[in-house]
């Protein structure tokens, strides 16, 4: 029997019919997912190749159902030789149709990325990609506002600054558009200009900063010391990508070098990113066994160990910051440290994202994401839709700036459970505050 590539076969999964219904609706089906869009591209799998058989159908009788691959040329046939109305774009229907296939799922994690999309989900794992160095995010209100300008970048440079509103890129005005057409609008050629119009704070009025898009390499760590006196350690992970270990081992050896005593790791906002790197990354603070436990569909589990090559930094003791938008990666590597008691989780439940995705690439540069797996902590939790509490819960102050740490009240909290474990406050400090947030209504 002749096998044919995945690539081919790819249509000849979806039944048509469904396709095309649900393909058309899809845009607004997506567009009203409750799953924050930054979380869609979290743990994925390194890329795989898969190969199929088929054997069609080979009968002369009309009432026989035609192989489904006929069945969509068929269609697809009649739509180009009858359809009266805009030409037909293949390609668009038939992506919209595997998306519109996806989304029947019910599952968010599972779905189609056109070649576009798949260019940049491959920049980010890479950990580099040709724009502005920006992390955007959608408020409430439906507006793009700039979450924080990436350290040492062009839009750092150019003066953008966190919280901005971004009103219109190059003069199109971005009002009620998708969060990715916007990226889409503001990445471009390395060399070439793009001008945001901005709405900013305590200024009057709306104002223009043009930037020149360079290569950028997403710094996925930043760190300092957040108490020269009592040697207390800060190290933020953004994502789990390609560098990110790399990064947060500079990072640690930076610390060591000015004797740091205990260490707050902010995973707060953190969407998660490759499987392989979250392991790596809990490594540096588990001594042994598992990180995390994989269970495939037919039930077998499969431990992934600590590499202990990544015990190369000294012991001390450790606050994990987490939130609702921690998720999937952040949440291995954070429910690990829990399972173990090498650290302490301080903040809110995190996102819930238990699930393991493989990505598999198409001829035509597009490529198909499918849930294959979940994951479990190592004491064997599902935290898939329920997310991992932490050991001290403190809600974020509603006028929070990340300009000003003043306001940052679970980093605040998160230092004094570190004075805890530290031996420099007493535990009837953590109680007192136990017992007043108890009582309030």
């Amino acid at each position: 029997m002749r096998k044919l590539r995945l690539e081919t076969i790819i249509p000849i999964a979806f039944l048509l019919l469904a396709a095309f219904f649900f393909g058309f609706l899809s845009p607004d089906v997506i567009a009203n997912s409750k799953t924050p869009k930054n979380l869609i591209s979290s743990l994925e799998l390194l890329p795989q190749r898969l190969e199929s058989a088929l054997t069609p159908v080979q009968s002369g009788d009309e009432n026989q159902p035609l192989p489904l691959l006929d069945t969509y040329s068929s269609v697809m046939n009649r739509l180009k030789s009858d359809y009266y109305g805009k030409p037909i774009d293949e390609r668009k229907l038939t992506y919209n149709a595997i998306r519109g296939t996806l989304v029947a799922l019910g599952d968010p994690f599972t779905r189609f990325l056109d070649p576009e999309e798949y260019k940049r989900m491959r920049e980010e794992n890479e950990g580099n990609f040709i724009g502005i160095g920006a992390l955007l995010e959608m408020s409430k209100n439906n507006e793009v506002f700039v979450k924080e300008p990436l350290p040492d970048t062009p839009a750092m440079k150019a003066g953008v600054k966190s919280n901005d509103v971004i009103l219109a890129v190059d003069r199109k005005v971005i009002k009620d558009m998708e969060l990715e057409n916007v990226v889409k609008l503001i990445r471009g050629p390395e060399g070439t200009k793009v001008r945001l119009t901005l709405r900013r704070a305590g200024k009057p009025k709306p104002f223009d900063i043009l930037i020149v898009r360079r290569r950028v390499e997403y710094q996925m760590v930043t760190w300092k010391m957040l108490d020269d006196k009592n040697k207390i350690g800060y190290v933020r992970l953004y994502q789990f990508n390609e560098k990110s270990d790399l990064q947060l081992d500079l990072a640690l050896n930076a610390l060591d070098k000015k004797n740091m005593k205990g260490l707050v790791f902010d995973l707060r906002g953190n969407p998660g990113g490759l499987l392989n790197i979250a392991v790596e990354i809990g490594s540096r603070f588990l001594d042994s066994g598992p990180v995390v436990i994989i269970q495939e569909r037919g039930g077998q589990k499969s431990p992934l160990y600590v590499v202990e090559e990544k015990h190369n930094h000294k012991r001390y003791p450790l606050v994990v910051l987490v939130d609702k938008m921690s998720a999937s990666a952040s949440e291995i590597v954070s429910g690990a440290i829990k399972d173990t008691h090498k650290g302490t989780l301080v903040g809110t439940v995190t996102f819930g994202k238990g699930r393991v995705q493989t990505i598999m690439p198409m001829q035509d540069g597009s490529a198909v994401a499918i849930t294959t797996a979940k994951y479990l902590t190592p004491n064997g939790t599902d935290i898939h839709k329920k997310g991992i509490s932490p050991d001290v819960t403190i809600e974020a102050n509603d006028n929070f700036d990340p300009n000003n740490p003043a306001t940052d009240v679970q980093l605040i909290k998160g230092v004094q459970v570190l004075k805890v474990k530290m031996g420099l406050l007493p535990k009837s400090v953590l109680d007192k505050a136990k017992k007043t947030a108890e009582a309030k209504p």
